[in-house]
Order: C-alpha cells, then sequence, then structure tokens
C-alpha cells in the first residue's frame, strides 16, 4: 500500500461546524509496517515516540539503577529474632533490678539509673552504627534500623525519668500494699519514708489500730494494747483512730480478763477488769458490763484462797466484792463463806499479832453473828485476859532473904492514897508473883483499866510496895489497859524494881 492511499484526515460524521482555524495541525508520516496492517487493510501508523522495532534512532538509553548495597559489620541490621531476644533480655533486666532493692523505691532507683545507662550506651552504639554505614542511603533497612533504635533508646529515657519522679510515691504505694497483706511493721516504715509521722498520719495511726486488732484477734492481747497504747499517745490529731484505739483496747482488755478468768488465774482476770473500769472512756454500758465480770472474777479468787486457806487473800476478795459491787448476785451469796474467812484470818492474826486480830472478832460478832463464825468470835470476845510483864533491873530473889515478890493490880491509883487506903486495896487486888527473872503473869481479867504496883515481904516481916508516877500529871506511869480478846503485855519495865531497897 502506497503512503499516498492513507487519508490524512477523516471528515466528521456529525454536521455540527467546528471553528479550527486556531488549532494547529501537523501531518503525521506514514511508515508502512510489513506485516501489520489496520482493519479493512489500512496501514497502522507509526508514532515518532514510539519507533519501529530495529528503526534507527538517536534517543539515549534510560539510566541503569544504582545497585543497592547491604551494610556490613556492627551496621547490619539485626535479626529480627536477635532484636526480639534483646529486647526481652533488657526487660528482664531491668525487672530484676526493680526486686534488687530492700524496697520498691530502691528497686526502682537501681531500674531508673540503669535504664538510662541503657539509653546513653544505646545512643552511643546507634552513632558508632551510623558512621559505620547504618546510614548510607542505599541502605535499604536505615529508616527500620533508626525508628526501631531511637524507639527502644526512647523507652529506656522514659524508664529512667519516670522511675526517678515514681521514686517517692512507691514507698506509700509500697506501704498501702503491704498494709492490705497485713505486714504492719514493714507497712508503717514505708510510710515513715514516704514521709508520714504523728501526731498527724492517718496512715500510721490506722496501721497501728489495724496490727493491735490482728494481735488481739490472735490472743496476743499485752502485746495489742501497746499499739492501742501508740495510737493514743502518739497521734492525737487523728481523733477517728484515738477514739478506734480507745474501743479496741476496751475489748482487747476485757477479752483478757475474760480469757484469765477461764484458766482459773483470778487475780490476772480481775487486774483487767479493774484497768478498764478506770479508763475515763469506759462508759455506762461499759462499767456495767465489767462491772459484773470483775465481781464474779473477784469471788471466784475469794473462793478459790477460802478452799487453800489463804485466809487473808479470801478476805480481801470478798471484801471488793461487798464494797464494790453490793449490787452483784455475788455480794449476797458469799455472806457464810466470808465469815469463815474472817474467823481463819482472826485466829492467824491472834497467834501472831493479837492486837490486829480484835478489830475481824469484833465485826465478826455484829456483822456476822448469824453465822457459827459470828458467834464464836463472840464469845471469844467474853473471855478475860491474862495481864503480864517482864521487870529488867534490880529484881530480888527469895533467896536473899525475902518472903514474897510480887505485883497487884489496883483500880483508881493516885499518888496522895493514903497507906492505909492503899494496903486495903492490896489485900483485895489481884496478885502475880515477880520470878527471879522479873517475869510476872497476872490470871486473866475483866476488862478494865489497871495501875500497876510492885513490892516484897521479908522474912523478918518488913513489907514495902510502890508505883511509878508522872510529874506532870500525878498519874500512875504503869497502867493495863485490859479489853478483849488479846493479853495485855507492859513488856520489858527498864525502871528500877525499887528506888531505895
Amino acid at each position: 500500500m502506497s503512503p499516498e492511499n492513507v487519508p490524512a484526515a477523516r471528515e466528521p460524521s456529525s454536521p455540527t461546524l467546528r471553528d479550527t482555524s486556531e488549532v494547529p495541525t501537523e501531518k503525521v508520516p506514514v511508515v508502512h509496517a510489513t506485516g501489520a496492517s489496520w482493519p479493512a487493510s489500512a496501514p497502522a501508523p507509526l508514532y515518532p515516540d514510539y519507533p519501529p522495532p530495529g528503526a534507527n534512532n538517536n534517543f539515549p538509553a534510560p539510566p541503569m539503577p544504582t545497585p543497592v548495597r547491604q551494610p556490613k559489620g556492627i551496621a547490619r541490621p539485626l535479626p529480627t529474632w536477635a532484636f526480639i531476644l534483646g529486647l526481652l533480655v533488657i526487660v528482664g533486666t531491668l525487672i530484676t533490678l526493680f526486686f534488687t532493692g530492700s524496697d520498691w523505691a530502691d528497686g526502682d532507683l537501681h531500674l531508673a539509673f540503669v535504664a538510662a545507662g541503657l539509653a546513653v550506651m544505646l545512643l552511643i552504639v546507634l552513632g558508632i552504627r551510623s558512621l559505620a554505614g547504618m546510614a548510607a542511603s542505599n541502605n535499604p533497612q536505615r529508616l527500620r534500623q533508626y525508628v526501631s533504635s531511637i524507639l527502644v533508646i526512647i523507652i529506656l529515657f522514659t524508664s529512667g525519668g519516670a522511675g526517678l519522679l515514681a521514686h517517692g510515691s512507691l514507698h506509700a504505694a509500697q506501704a498501702h500494699f503491704l498494709e492490705n497483706q497485713h505486714q504492719w511493721g514493714q507497712a508503717i516504715t514505708e510510710y515513715q519514708l514516704a514521709g508520714e509521722k504523728a501526731p498527724s498520719s492517718v496512715d500510721l495511726a490506722r496501721t497501728y489500730d489495724e496490727w493491735g486488732e490482728d494481735l488481739s484477734q490472735n490472743k496476743q492481747f499485752q502485746a495489742a494494747n501497746g499499739k492501742f497504747d501508740m495510737v493514743q499517745s502518739n497521734f492525737s490529731q487523728t481523733p477517728n483512730e484515738v477514739s478506734r484505739a480507745q474501743k479496741d483496747e476496751t475489748q482487747s482488755y476485757i477479752n483478757w480478763g475474760k480469757q484469765e478468768a477461764g484458766q482459773h488465774h483470778y487475780t490476772n482476770a480481775t487486774s483487767r477488769f479493774d484497768y478498764v473500769l478506770s479508763l475515763s472512756y469506759c462508759g455506762s454500758d461499759c462499767k456495767a458490763e465489767v462491772s459484773a465480770l470483775d465481781a464474779t472474777a473477784y469471788y471466784n479468787q475469794a473462793e478459790t484462797m477460802l478452799s487453800q486457806k489463804n485466809y487473808q487473800e479470801a478476805v480481801t476478795s470478798f471484801k471488793v466484792v461487798q464494797n464494790r459491787f453490793p449490787q452483784a448476785p455475788e455480794a449476797s451469796k458469799q455472806h457464810k463463806d466470808m465469815s469463815k474467812a474472817l474467823l481463819g484470818k482472826g485466829k492467824e492474826d491472834k497467834s501472831t499479832l493479837c492486837e490486829t486480830a480484835l478489830p475481824v472478832y469484833q465485826e465478826l460478832a455484829t456483822k456476822f453473828a448469824d453465822t457459827p463464825e459470828g458467834l464464836e468470835a463472840k464469845a471469844a470476845l467474853s473471855v478475860p485476859q491474862p495481864v503480864l510483864g517482864h521487870f529488867v533491873n534490880g529484881v530480888p530473889k527469895l533467896s536473899d532473904g525475902y518472903v514474897k515478890i510480887n505485883a497487884s493490880l489496883l483500880q483508881n491509883l493516885s499518888t496522895d492514897v493514903t497507906r492505909d487506903d492503899f494496903y486495903q486495896q492490896m489485900a483485895n487486888a489481884p496478885t502475880a508473883t515477880i520470878s527471879d527473872d522479873g517475869h510476872f503473869k497476872f490470871q486473866p481479867l475483866k476488862p478494865g483499866t489497871y495501875d500497876l504496883v510492885w513490892g516484897f515481904i521479908r522474912n523478918d516481916g518488913y513489907e514495902l510496895y510502890m508505883f511509878y508516877h508522872s510529874k506532870e500529871t500525878n498519874q500512875p506511869i504503869y497502867v493495863a489497859q485490859v479489853g478483849q480478846l488479846c493479853p495485855f503485855d507492859f513488856g520489858d519495865i527498864q525502871d528500877p524494881f525499887m528506888q531505895n531497897n
């Protein structure tokens, strides 16, 4: 097909008229392509920008792509498994360091410094790797390497900074954790490290209260009460916790007393109950409850002492019930047993120091007259009592020619008594022989006041009796006050037996 047979343009099929005067036109050269044809045997046009294969043209060849260079040595990207393993090692190391401190805050400090150190070290390594070729533009892994490295460094720096910022608050956090775990002593230490202190720290006061409650629940009452006292003494600015400590301490002492009473340690039980009753914050309900417990404990203690014939302790406990808890049931039912304890005590006192027994016998005779013990005491009080004594100096002896050496007890004796009246009274007065060693003892006398006179009768019939009197009052000096129950004892008389023999 010849070139001139290829039309340069086609007529539009539409009758629409268009102005094409301003549109530049160009004739496209037509080249006959061997073996190629348009439909209907029309020649295919070949455009200048796309020369046919094998055509001679002067267009330059496209540039060859730059060959990809993989970084070598330290600049090479880590394998994925190595990168993940490294992260796990770092995380594991930091976690381990956290638990190496004495508490969370110390561990956090260790973690913070090590994390910051690792970040600095990785930053240095990143610089070395960059110089070693990791930053080269033909490194296809450059972006991933920088992003992952910088991300790890940022995380480490952030961890270190956050650790330093959170250092102080970790003491409080750990204190709350330890408190919830009932590790009271360590919790208190952590609260103190967090800045808590008396007298205003609610956390410290609450922990001491909880510690005391835990000890009390485990029947460690003495230790528990120490914690409650700590709150009341040192945390005055925490009124709720002080009130809680007072209530807890009251109940602790009550439970302690009940435990002692259950073990028959009544002395200890009464001590616990007495302490509670002495507390200013033991109100009416508290006093009513504890008074009943205390009365029972004192009564049981008295009965125990009575069974052991420990009359003094029995009487003491019975009297507590009688005087402090008169409305208690024990006060009315102890009457007979208390009389037994009183009589036992009275007899013991009489055998040692009789004067101390007299009030006991008198109480029995008046308040317990309806008991056998009261009747026995009343009878004992009506028994006449002897008078005795001992002259120490110048006592004559019968062997020295004396017929009688004796003493007499006169009543209403005075210095102006006549000789006849004196010897007339002597004739009817109680008389006691004075032994060679100076001792004398009168037969039992009715209660009353008696004046002591003494003297001798020689074998030649000479008789002499005398008494000492006060120069200020002219009253006899040696006077026997004979009373109930007990003998009267002049003791050792130091004045000479005779002023002039």
